[in-house]
């Protein structure tokens, strides 16, 4: 029986493990959305709290800066000759609404403080319940508040530094069916399902940056420490299907698969930020930012079950990324503004881990926005096209998925955000 169960749990472990890779976000704020988050060297709106806090002391008064990005995620999933026929699956219609809500202050000429609240992670992927793949995942859920009270100091009147704690919280939500497997390598049963969910603990971490500004150039530089999100709570519960036809594996699914807690941790990396910008005409400007993100973090994952025989350390093996972000705005009248951008987001993913919880890839990403101001209020907002295109996990003619699960995935994603200012 305990041969069993292991092989029975393997996938759904694989699975928790792969939550937090690729589902970082950055769009938190329509101007610099438009300017596709080239936004580290240079402060517009209470957004900078998040971009780059240093960028407050270059603010005046009160202001409120606050909005939310829809983003509409989809992927296509073609299985790989012999196991499968090609045949095709789709993920399920969703998307999802991160925000970016931010407060600051300038209590003197100096300083300025303020606070954000963002979903730096917060996306899923569902596919519908005939997916070949639903023995991996059906439904994998992610959300990440971060609460950032921040303070900036003007050093000098061109040079700004910047920081606070990030205080953050995050739930996960996980669906499978449960295949039960007589021997490695055996067809396995589809016994039920199982449903995992969890709240972490509160989490702190850090923010510190700096900002040099002039009227015609910007740098800028930001730092965002790594978290470590821990589950000690979670709950695994599971369903047992109903007229199972083979009686013995039926025996052993009712035995074996009872609810019970897990506990783990998920990672979410620490990053740098750098960025340069020059504004070449009164109206026109130019932003260029490189992002390093440390996935390394992500060399394993250790999971403890309330049945022991369970806890194992999960193999993550993600390598560190970067990103280019290039951003241009027009200030085509006093009150209306135009921008674009594009990003290069280089994957963190290995091969091995492309699977149907995160078909992840280097991504070309476009933006379009636009802004205006009337009196003390300002409306931003604009569309980005997320740009995956196909990666398949068989190289060479060999099927790389650490699962066995091997396939094309082609996928895609439509943002449209906006944002609401006031200057009180």
């Amino acid at each position: 029986m305990r041969k069993w169960l292991l092989i029975l749990l393997l996938p759904l472990l694989a699975a928790s493990s792969l939550l937090a890779s690729g589902f970082g976000i950055y769009e938190f704020g329509g101007r610099g959305s438009g300017m596709a988050g080239a936004l580290v060297a240079r402060s517009w709106d209470g957004s900078t709290i998040f971009y780059n806090p240093a960028g407050l002391a270059f603010l005046k008064g009160t202001q409120f800066y606050g909005g939310t990005t829809l983003i509409f995620p989809n992927s296509r999933f073609v299985g790989a000759f012999p196991i499968f026929t090609n045949e095709a699956h789709k993920t399920r219609y969703s998307f999802f609404t991160p925000i970016g809500i931010y407060f600051s202050h300038k209590f003197s000429e100096k300083l300025g403080a303020g606070i954000g609240v963002t979903n730096p992670f917060g996306l899923g992927v569902e596919w519908h319940d005939s997916f070949s793949g639903r023995g991996i995942s059906k439904n994998a859920q992610l959300q990440s508040f971060y609460f950032s009270p921040v303070l900036a100091y003007q050093i000098t009147p061109n040079l700004s530094i910047g920081g606070g704690p990030d205080v953050v919280i995050a739930k996960v939500k996980l669906e499978r069916n449960v295949f039960l497997f007589s021997s490695a390598g055996s067809p396995g049963y589809e016994v039920g399902e199982v449903d995992l969910t969890g709240t972490s603990k509160l989490a702190v971490g850090f923010t510190a940056s700096a900002m040099f500004r002039t009227e015609k150039v910007g740098i800028g530089l930001h730092y965002r420490h790594s978290i470590r999100n821990e589950f000690n709570d979670g709950e695994a519960k599971f369903t047992i299907f109903d007229n199972l036809t083979v009686s013995n594996a039926a025996t052993v699914a009712k035995g074996i698969l009872t609810d019970q807690k897990v506990k783990t941790a998920i990672n979410f990396p620490n990053y740098l930020a750098t960025g340069l910008y020059y504004k070449f005409t009164k109206r026109w400007g130019v932003e260029a930012d490189y992002l390093w993100f440390n996935w390394s973090v992500f060399d394993k994952m250790d999971l403890d079950f309330t049945d022991d025989r369970l806890d194992q350390a999960i193999p993550e093996e993600y390598q560190d990324s970067w990103q280019i972000r290039l951003g241009t705005h027009y200030e085509l009248t006093e009150a209306l503004s135009l921008r674009a951008g594009y990003i290069r987001d280089n994957s963190p993913q290995p091969i091995q881990a492309v699977s149907p919880l995160l078909p992840d890839d280097t991504r070309d990403n476009f933006s379009l926005g636009a802004g205006y101001n009337f009196g003390k209020f300002q409306i931003d907002a604009g569309y980005m096209l997320v740009y995956l295109g196909k990666r398949s996990t068989i190289e060479n003619g060999t099927g790389k998925n650490n699962n066995g699960f091997n396939g094309t995935y082609n996928s895609r994603a439509d943002l449209f955000y906006t944002s609401f200012g006031i200057n009180f």
